[in-house]
């Protein structure tokens, strides 16, 4: 073999050796994550206001009501907003306000706030509105209508059956009774309608004397009235719907005659004991309870929905602070009625 020329030997040489030195190229793989954020969007809850025409630690079915809304909003983790009234002018505001603050339901309680629901209402269609004893039209309003007549019916043949039953203290023979209401519309004709269609299914010769307050906060007057029926027109027995402070007044004059009284929304039966015959529950807080379950279940619905015996929303007192001054066939009988109305056999008509 020839020997190569130097030059081209030289060039060799350093090629192999720049080769030798070269770093050796290792193409790797990097995988990089993608950082993906979930984007997690609350979902809003349901937000429900209140609108008393009163305040909510009164006694009667307005401070019953706000009990209700008020355990409502705890089980369903709500937060509790309400706005609490006493006038015309107020009930309104506070409806408004509700609904542009953006409540998707405003629940009123009390057939006065009527003008404030109807009013208000029209203008927040995509809104809810709720009225405790009344309703007022239109596709985004419910009225929480208790079936008052259901229990009264009980209350007025409780007190057609103890009217003539003479071996009570105080019970004269007259087969008559008395009601006095807080004022002259619809709501009070309910329980009136009642304790009318109850006494005359025990006997059709029991006469209701009838006399209105003219307000739900005149405690002397609705005393007057009752001191009127107990001693001027041989009543014996007065039920009683007169508003919280009416309720007081007729009782103040059960007490000072000791003659007898029926009460109505919460237990009053032991404000004169031994003289409160039964109180006519009428469970508000359970209906606005419902509204609020409604509306947080989405099953709002429009129109009149009625609570009455059936479901424990309508009732009467076990009659337990009476004693045994009720006869236990009294009691039987009453049972027997309930049972009728519940079961649809007795007819309870729900007087305008």
């Amino acid at each position: 073999m020839k020997a190569l020329p130097k030059l081209v030997l030289a060039g060799l040489v350093v090629a192999l050796l720049l080769s030798g030195c070269a770093p050796k190229v290792v193409k790797e793989t990097v995988v990089v994550e993608k950082q993906v954020e979930k984007v997690v969007t609350a979902v809003p809850k349901v937000r429900v206001a209140l609108c008393p025409a009163g305040r909510i630690d009164q006694p009667g079915y307005i401070g019953l009501a706000g009990t209700g809304y008020l355990k409502a909003c705890a089980a369903f983790g709500l937060v509790p907003k309400y706005w609490e009234g006493t006038s015309l002018e107020e009930w309104e505001r506070n409806v408004r306000t509700a609904a542009e603050q953006g409540y998707d339901l405003t629940i009123g309680v009390g057939s006065t706030m009527a003008d404030a629901i109807k009013h208000v209402a029209p203008d927040y269609p995509n809104q809810h509105f709720a009225l405790v004893d009344d309703y007022v039209g239109g596709d985004n309003v419910a009225g929480l209508i208790a079936q008052e007549q259901e229990g009264t019916f009980l209350a007025g043949a409780l007190m057609a059956m103890m009217t003539v039953d003479t071996s009570l203290e105080g019970i004269n023979p007259a087969k008559v009774i008395g009601f006095v209401g807080g004022m002259d519309i619809p709501v009070i004709h309910r329980f009136l309608g009642g304790v009318v269609q109850g006494a005359k299914y025990i006997d059709p010769d029991v006469e209701v004397k009838v006399a209105y307050v003219g307000s739900f906060a005149d405690s002397p007057k609705a005393k007057e009235l009752a001191l009127s029926l107990f001693q001027d027109q041989d009543v014996d027995i007065v039920y009683s719907v007169a508003g919280s402070f009416g309720d007081s007044g007729v009782f103040e004059a059960v007490k000072e005659t000791g003659l007898y009284g029926v009460g109505s929304d919460i237990n009053w039966d032991n404000e004169v004991p031994g003289h409160i015959l039964t109180s006519v529950l009428k469970r508000t807080d359970l209906m606005v309870y419902d509204m609020v379950q409604r509306e947080v279940e989405g099953k709002f619905v429009k129109g009149e929905i009625y609570y009455g015996v059936n479901g424990g929303y309508v009732d009467i007192t076990d009659m337990s602070a009476m004693g045994d001054k009720i006869p236990q066939s009294v009691k039987d009988k009453l049972a027997e009625i309930k049972k009728g109305i519940a079961d649809g056999t007795i007819k309870v008509e729900r007087w305008k």
